[in-house]
């Protein structure tokens, strides 16, 4: 459930930019001087206790990598950023020996180490999904490790490759009880502030090389206008960014989603793997009754391969994005390559995120697909489009 968030923080522009420094530093010893010159400038009152306890949360971790940095141990790796590629990013996670490694070797070509001993994934590991036309990239993150307290935590290097992507796979064990290991997981995502429940209301930043701030709504501004919203990203530093908004939001709540302390809602398939053991019917039983309808689950074998043609599909729904193909005005052929773009995109949306100018020149565009009532329809901006869409523009 949405809950609404604590006081806005109110930060001066002295502060602005050295958040943003803090975003562009180079490596983690520059990052840690830049958080603690941030966190000196965040003002004092109720309203920004939550974001200066977790500055010095993120503070802490960094100061640890930084002094462990050329002796990792297990529960600690380097923080970094794996470049995206393809439609979309997904982290796959889970408890050690659940199958992480065998299921990216079975979806891709990646070739991660598959062993008979615990913890064997050392640090992050990217590898592409296909899907029809298009590819999703999948990245192994570390397993889950015990702490001092009892608690199973990712390691602290995963919290960008978490944040950053766009929907998870959790892996289980049908082997042991997969229920535990679940409860195990959402307790570690709940506290990096990940859910894996749809709430309320939803906001997602883009970063881009050009384009400007374009703002994707399908919702309501709270108290603000897009102005305001594209005037406080370029205070962050944030002059190209697609921002995508569900729900009544207001900029309070963007404003947490640029300093990473809002709840980040990442759509989510939970894999129960090992389905050919013996034990593994009664364990699935106990998993179904706590997953209910609120979290997708495909059951599979990495062993038999069986399931596995289904997780593509399923990412795909799950992302509720669509292909749209662009034609050249006079040309026989669409693009080869789709524009991916969420489901209720329109072809203004389309054109702003081609290139604004052909937006603000836009005359109208014919459609071939299922969004129209006959084939190369005359639409204009508001036409809503849908999956494999042809779309000419004529400006």
């Amino acid at each position: 459930m949405f809950t609404r968030r604590p006081l806005p923080a109110n930060l001066t522009a002295e502060a602005k930019a050295k958040w943003n420094k803090a975003q562009q530093a180079r490596n983690n010893e520059e990052k840690l001087t830049a958080l603690q010159e941030f966190l000196s400038s965040i003002p004092k009152h109720k309203g920004n206790e939550r974001l200066r306890a977790q500055t010095k949360r993120k503070i802490a971790q960094l100061r640890t990598e930084v002094q462990t940095k050329h002796g990792r141990s297990v529960g600690r790796l380097t923080e970094r950023t794996i470049q995206k590629t393809g439609a979309a990013q997904i982290a796959v996670l889970g408890m050690t020996k659940s199958g992480r490694s065998s299921l990216l070797r079975a979806l891709t070509a990646a070739k991660p180490v598959v062993a008979d001993y615990p913890y064997a994934t050392k640090d992050m590991i990217p590898g592409m999904l296909q899907f029809e036309d298009l590819q999703f990239q999948l990245i192994e993150v570390p397993a889950l490790v015990p702490s001092e307290d009892g608690r199973f935590v990712l390691q602290e290097g995963s919290m960008r490759v978490l944040r950053n992507c766009e929907g998870l796979i959790i892996v289980l064990d049908l082997g042991a009880d997969p229920v535990v290991q679940l409860d195990r997981i959402l307790i570690e995502l709940l506290r990096m502030q990940v859910s894996v429940t749809k709430m309320e209301s939803n906001i997602t930043i883009q970063k881009t090389r050009s384009g400007g701030v374009q703002l994707v709504t399908a919702g309501d501004l709270v108290g603000c206008t897009r102005t305001h919203v594209t005037s406080l990203l370029e205070s962050y530093g944030m002059r190209n960014a697609i921002i995508r908004t569900t729900g009544s939001v207001s900029l309070d709540d963007i404003e947490d989603v640029i300093l990473e302390t809002n709840l980040t809602f990442k759509p989510t398939i939970v894999v129960a793997n090992k389905v050919d053991l013996p034990s593994a019917t009664e364990h699935l039983g106990r998993l179904l009754d706590r997953t209910g309808s609120s979290i997708p689950l495909i059951v599979v074998s990495c062993m038999t391969k069986s399931g596995l043609g289904e997780i593509g599909r399923k990412v795909f729904e799950l992302l509720k994005i669509i292909r749209v193909y662009t034609k050249e005005p006079n040309s026989s052929s669409p693009s080869p390559e789709p524009f991916v773009v969420r489901q209720g995109t329109t072809v203004g949306n389309l054109s702003r995120q081609i290139h604004s100018e052909l937006f603000d020149r836009f005359k109208y565009a014919r459609v071939w697909g299922r969004s129209v009532s006959y084939s190369g329809e005359r639409v204009g901006v508001d036409h809503v489009l849908l999956d494999k869409d042809v779309v000419e523009i004529h400006a």
